[in-house]
């Protein structure tokens, strides 16, 4: 049996979101506090008999807000109307008449979990046989569904309960009027009647969850095998040495040996027959029981003489032999003759080697007739990239040779990197308040039709799709020198938000920007394009740059899909920016390139040029213009060498234009950039679609 399929609805971030679990490793990726502990907990409570508690704060805040604000004036009406019924008439409020269900408006909706269990025509489903509802022969799964709700039954109780309390802060309300505090505090004790009042329900029901059965909590818990190990997992170091996790861990593991378990049994016998010989219980009691027996003879005649003589005995069996075993047993290291102890590898050797007992271990508890589920948190933690890199390749070889289904989460981007994409799930706030759930076996589903795009992502997805993964934001830029710049900028005043939100910088040609849309819309990431307009060099007048078209791949798939042409002129794409036309996927993402004000412009180079000097860049200047500026602005850019005389060219002017400098200076651009950067010219250079994109981004 596998779980195949998890809904979520109004549980803390997540208002209804759902994922499908891989047969093998399913790595639920996000950075911190989006929702991965959160799914983790909720999973745990069901599975593992009730170990986290359910809370109101479990329930999403924007929910138990918007219940109690409206409960809040039928709680004060009812106690001004009738105190000693006050408990009934709420109740009626809230619940409607006796014979009403729990489907009223004035209950929180149902924080639930839904399942889906597959299994095969192999499997034995002799525990789960009772729970088909779905009699269609091709449908081999399994639905179970678990809610957290209060009853009529449950809520009256939990206000009765709390009654009192609740009184008092009603009549503190009646003589404080406007005093928000006590307000507050009064809704308060109502979210918290509420909390006492939820109890678990478990069903059983058809495919859409319409058709249900109601079946006890414990027997649902009983159809799983679950394991987690989470991020707080015990270590040692230098610090904390005698914690002995590794050796206690490998005699857990040890003890399903059964050559192991038969000598246990024989044990105790062999080591309580040198204890008696050696006469050690005779010596115990010598030395303290016969001595302190006179004196407890003596009082217990006072009260009736019942006490009865004391003696010691020894009782020796498995467990206490196991016990011994954990206090006498070290892990250690052996280097090139040297002994060192198990806390000298630091915390990522233990780390990892923690994990690898614990897999080892349930393996071997695996049940055929049940869910088997082994889930992690953060494995990565205390571990370098590298580590990070070969313990994840270790971890998804043993998953697929043992055959454990395992949930994953993370917030590395190696393990990322590791996990084939069609295994990758990504929890991403929206907000401050909510988190969805993106599932990449539909992305990978949804490029199946698309060869070259397909093969494309399997490429990116190895190189830099980790770190759109985790990004606040995302920048798609052309080259060395875009990204020197942005990283500099980013570091100014002007973009102290922006910069402490976590950036993706994605380096891509115009080429191949465009073929980034996917995964920008999928994953909903604001997202601003960089490029060059790349029209044609041989425009060298005004009217030959307007009427050109630009060779920038992603400029015209974007413009294509926005006007239906394919090959825009430069004019064109002047008015489509103007219009604001390049703002696209609902305000995702823009798609930044040289304008009107850059001045004909068509690299990053050219635009700084132009906006610094203050000159269309095909304009042209003498040779004397460029090599003194040069001097004097402590710029590296390459003048031409001056074009001697000749037959077909007696009087060469040496003059050139913005366009001849950046031309010459192609293979210097990173020195051009650095030297701009180190003489502080970076905000008297930096052109204007740079900087919309930028402010784009930040807000």
């Amino acid at each position: 049996m596998l779980l195949k399929e998890i809904i979520i609805k109004n549980y803390r971030k997540f208002k209804n979101e759902s994922f499908s679990m891989a047969d093998d490793i399913t790595l639920l990726a996000g950075a911190n506090n989006s929702g991965k502990t959160s799914m983790i907990n909720l999973m745990g409570s069901i599975m593992q008999s009730g170990k986290t508690p359910f809370c109101i704060s479990d329930i999403p805040v924007k929910l138990s807000k918007k219940w109690v604000d409206e409960v809040y004036e039928i709680f004060v009406r009812c106690f001004d109307e009738d105190v000693l019924s006050t408990v009934e008439m709420i109740v009626h409020e809230l619940f409607g008449d006796e014979l009403s269900s729990l489907k009223g408006d004035l209950i929180i909706p149902a924080t639930l979990i839904r399942f889906k269990i597959e299994y095969t025509e192999t499997d034995d489903i002799r525990k789960f046989a009772d729970f088909i509802m779905d009699l269609d022969p091709d449908n081999k799964n399994f639905y179970f569904e678990y809610l957290f709700q209060p009853t009529r039954k449950s809520f009256r109780e939990a206000l009765e309960d709390n009654y009192n309390k609740l009184y008092a802060r009603y009549k503190k309300i009646k003589s404080l009027e406007g005093s928000s505090s006590k307000v507050q505090q009064f809704k308060e004790i109502i979210l918290s009647i509420y909390e006492a009042s939820i109890i678990e329900k478990c069903y059983f029901s058809d495919r859409n969850y319409i058709d249900k059965v109601e079946i006890d909590v414990s027997i649902f818990r009983r159809l799983f095998n679950y394991k987690y190990i989470n991020a707080g997992r015990p270590l040692d170091d230098q610090s904390n040495g005698n914690f002995k996790s590794l050796s206690k861990n490998m005699i857990e593991l040890a003890t399903h040996n059964s050559n192991l378990n038969t000598l246990l049994e024989e044990l105790p016998d062999q080591i309580l027959s040198p204890i008696q010989d050696a006469r050690i219980i005779e010596e115990v009691r010598s030395a303290s029981v016969r001595n302190l027996s006179n004196t407890v003879k003596t009082i217990s005649k006072a009260s009736g003489g019942n006490t009865g003589s004391m003696i010691l005995d020894i009782d020796i069996n498995e467990e206490t032999i196991t016990s011994l075993l954990n206090q006498i047993t070290n892990t250690k290291y052996q280097y090139e003759g040297y002994i060192l102890d198990e806390a000298s590898q630091g915390l990522g050797y233990s780390n990892m080697i923690y994990i690898l007992l614990q897999l080892e271990t349930y393996q071997r508890k695996i049940d055929p007739l049940v869910v088997n589920l082994f889930v992690i948190e953060e494995p990565e933690s205390h571990m370098h990239p590298q580590m990070q890199r070969i313990f994840g390749k270790h971890l998804k070889k043993y998953y697929l040779q043992k055959k454990i289904q395992g949930l994953i989460t993370t917030h590395s981007g190696e393990m990322v990197r590791l996990t084939e994409m069609k295994n990758l799930r990504v929890s991403r706030p929206l907000n401050h308040l909510e988190s969805k759930i993106y599932d990449f076996s539909i992305f990978k589903e949804s490029l199946s039709g698309d060869i070259t795009l397909d093969t494309f992502y399997d490429w990116f997805y190895e190189i830099g799709f980790s770190e759109i993964v985790f990004a606040d934001r995302v920048i798609l830029y052309e080259g060395d020198t875009e990204r020197l710049l942005i990283r500099k900028l980013l570091t100014l005043d002007a973009y102290e938000e922006l910069n402490q939100k976590y950036i993706a910088y994605v380096q891509v040609g115009g080429a191949y920007a465009h073929k980034y849309s996917k995964v920008i819309d999928f994953l909903k990431i604001k997202t601003l394009i960089l490029t060059d307009l790349d029209y044609k060099k041989g425009a060298v007048t005004v009217e030959a740059v307007k009427e050109s078209n630009t060779t920038n791949a992603t400029i015209n798939s974007y413009y294509n899909d926005s006007k239906g042409t394919d090959l825009p002129t430069v004019l064109d794409l002047y008015k489509w920016k103007e219009n604001g036309e390049n703002n696209m996927f609902g305000g995702l993402a823009l798609l930044s390139y040289q304008g009107q004000a850059e001045q004909y412009a068509r690299t990053l180079e050219e635009a700084m040029l132009s906006k610094f000097y203050n000159f269309n860049v095909l304009e042209k200047k003498d040779r004397a213009f460029w090599i003194q500026r040069r001097d004097i602005d402590k710029l590296k850019y390459t003048v031409p060498n001056p074009v001697k005389p000749n037959e077909d060219n007696p009087n060469p002017d040496n003059k050139y234009s913005i366009r001849d400098i950046v031309k010459h200076t192609e293979n210097r651009k990173t020195d051009f950039m650095y030297s701009l950067i180190l003489n502080g010219l970076i905000e008297k250079m930096l052109p204007s679609y740079i900087e919309e994109g930028l402010d784009w981004l930040q807000k």
